[in-house]
Formats: C-alpha cells, sequence, structure tokens
C-alpha cells in the first residue's frame, strides 16, 4: 500500500473499522452546533415539517372565534318576549347561532354582519341559564358564549283565551308519516324545497284556564302557502303530489313548538297569514274548525316584500291589507300579529302565544 493511500485510510476511518462511505471529513463540533441552532429556529418560525399555527388559527385550520350573548332584559315575566342577541368575533364570521336555555333549543338564527338574534319568552317563574352557540363554517371555527342568567317572575296580567280564526282553504290531514317534523320547506321525500325569506316561527302554547301554565302536548299543525300564493296538497292548485309547508309538533314541557319555513305570500282576498291547528285537551278533533287560528305579519314588512323582495315581488302588491283581511281585522281583532326580528337578506324569526281553548 502507498503512503498516500495508507494516510487517506487512517484520516476516513477513524473507528479503525474500514467504511466504504466514511469518506466525508469529521463534523467540526461549532459547525454541528450552528446546525443545531438553525433547525431549532426554523421548527420555532414555522418553517419546520409541522410549523406553529399562525395567530388566530386553531388545529383545524380555521379562524378562531368568539361569542357573546347579550339579553334585551335580564328579568322579565312569564309569557313577556325579550331579545337574545349573539356576537360572534371576527364579524366577518358567517352561518347559524342557535340559543339554548340550558339544554332546550329557543331556535337558531342566521348571522348578519356578526350578528343573530332571536325573540323569546318564557312559561314559568325561575331562573333561565341561556347560552348561544356558533355553529361555524369551513372558515371559521365554532364557539360557545358564557352563560347568562334572566329572571323570570309570575305575570300579574291574567291570560284570555285565543280568538279562532276560521280554518280557512286547503287543510289537509297529516297521518301520512313524516309529516310530525320542524322543517316544512320541502315534500316529505326532501324535494321540491320552497324558497323565499327564511323564518323560524316559535309558538308558545298556554293554559288560560290554569293560570297560564305552558301545556305540554298540544298537537299544532301549520300549513300556508308559497311565496307564489300557492298551496301544495291541493287538485284545485295542481299539486297533489306535493307536501311542502305542511307539517306538525308536539309542544315541549315549556309549551314550545318550532318550525323552519318561509314568509308566505299573498292570494286574492286574503293577506300573508300562516294556518295553525291545535289538538289539545280542549279540542282533539281533526276537522273540528273551532281549534284553528291564523297568525300575521306587519303591514310594513309586508309592503316591502311584495316591492322589492324576489320572488314576492313578481306577485305585485296584495289589495288586501291586514286592516281589510276579514280574518285579521274581523274574527281575531288584530291579536294574532307576529313579533319578528331579522331581516330581508338574513332572514327572520318570529314569536307566537296561543291562549287554549281557542275562543
Amino acid at each position: 500500500m502507498s503512503a498516500a493511500k495508507h494516510f487517506f485510510q487512517l484520516v476516513a476511518d477513524r473507528d479503525d473499522e474500514f467504511d466504504p462511505h466514511d469518506w466525508l471529513p469529521a463534523l467540526d463540533r461549532r459547525a454541528a452546533l450552528r446546525m443545531l441552532s438553525m433547525t431549532a429556529l426554523a421548527t420555532l418560525t414555522g418553517c419546520g415539517a409541522g410549523g406553529a399555527l399562525s395567530a388566530g388559527t386553531n388545529a383545524t385550520g380555521t379562524t378562531t372565534t368568539a361569542t357573546t350573548l347579550t339579553p334585551s332584559a335580564t328579568s322579565t315575566t312569564t309569557g313577556t318576549s325579550i331579545t337574545l342577541t349573539a356576537t360572534v368575533s371576527p364579524s366577518s364570521a358567517t352561518g347559524t347561532v342557535t340559543f339554548y336555555n340550558g339544554s332546550t333549543s329557543l331556535g337558531s338564527a342566521t348571522l348578519s354582519s356578526g350578528t343573530a338574534t332571536i325573540a323569546a319568552s318564557f312559561s314559568s317563574a325561575g331562573t333561565e341559564s341561556l347560552k348561544a352557540v356558533y355553529s361555524g363554517d369551513s372558515t371559521y371555527a365554532a364557539s360557545t358564549s358564557s352563560t347568562v342568567t334572566v329572571t323570570v317572575t309570575g305575570s300579574t296580567v291574567a291570560c284570555s283565551e285565543s280568538l279562532e280564526g276560521e280554518e280557512g282553504p286547503y287543510f289537509v290531514d297529516d297521518s301520512a308519516t313524516g309529516y310530525e317534523r320542524s322543517n316544512i320547506l320541502s315534500n316529505l321525500d326532501g324535494t321540491s324545497t320552497q324558497t323565499g325569506v327564511p323564518l323560524t316561527l316559535t309558538l308558545y302554547v298556554y293554559d288560560s284556564e290554569n293560570g297560564c301554565a305552558a301545556m305540554q302536548g298540544v298537537q299544532v299543525d301549520i300549513w300556508q302557502c308559497n311565496a307564489s300564493g300557492v298551496y301544495s296538497a291541493e287538485s284545485a292548485e295542481s299539486t297533489t303530489s306535493e307536501s311542502w309547508l305542511r307539517g306538525y309538533q308536539l309542544t315541549d314541557a315549556n309549551g314550545m313548538v318550532q318550525f323552519t319555513t318561509i314568509i308566505p305570500g299573498w292570494y286574492s282576498g286574503r293577506t300573508n297569514h300562516i294556518h295553525l291547528r291545535l289538538r289539545s285537551t280542549y279540542n282533539s278533533t281533526d276537522t273540528d274548525g273551532t281549534n284553528t287560528m291564523q297568525f300575521f305579519f306587519d303591514q310594513t314588512l309586508v309592503n316591502t316584500l311584495a316591492t322589492t323582495v324576489s320572488p314576492y315581488s313578481s306577485e305585485g302588491t296584495n289589495p288586501t291589507t291586514n286592516a281589510s283581511d276579514r280574518v285579521y281585522s274581523t274574527e281575531e281583532d288584530g291579536t294574532t300579529l307576529m313579533t319578528l326580528s331579522g331581516s330581508t337578506a338574513a332572514g327572520y324569526t318570529a314569536t307566537a302565544k296561543a291562549y287554549l281553548p281557542i275562543a
């Protein structure tokens, strides 16, 4: 072996065991420390694999949010409506907020510029624990507000029976499977979803002959026309195979039911309205019109829909106003006008009350 070759082997093979890959010079200690420091720095700044998340981003890659809940009053009386306002930050977050009383949903509302509102009332005295839950979307993470308490005291005002509103056209027996539902926008098979301004309708049912106590187990049927003034399931409307905008629910322990629907349009001779039938211990029949009523919308909103909001505007302005509608003005004396919160762009929530037995 030549002297040069022998020298190379001694330098390259310091562990005294020949390795054909052991040809690199030894790593200088200071160079090793510099490389280690660069690796650590890259990890801290997010340059390495599994880098740190940027500010405001969580492990799912969505932007973190914060939800707060503000009631219009922290004390109220039974049966009196208050407004719950949820604020989601950042205000660019989209989607829906669901409001809860304990574990019971009070309803949902769509965010508009970072806020969502809903009207709520309570059937019994006590302390209610309320919260708002933002559902999140593909960009923003879900979040839940802190619990807010509202004190409810008994109302000193005696409630009276709700006035009857005629059954009106096109009630259909709902014995078919599927009619017990909250969302009534589509046919029972999910087809033919109706479009219009979204409406979440919450109804509370009270017993006027039992201290205005909440009534549980009342079957509340609802039916209405679509934005063009047409009803489903009627040969006269050429819709016999359709079942949209019809359904029923049973009231819970708070006397509450809730429906997801749209604001109805109008048809000749009638203002915009929703039909309801309430089957209870006072009147449980399917066909007796004495347990029916109708609910109505503020005339200003009705006029706005008819002139500026599609598809309602295609029908034009209704010559029949609330004041000239026979059911609103004569049968129910204007007592069944609903309280609405929201906008035509984001949709509305509405709260209504019924006091049984219907007079």
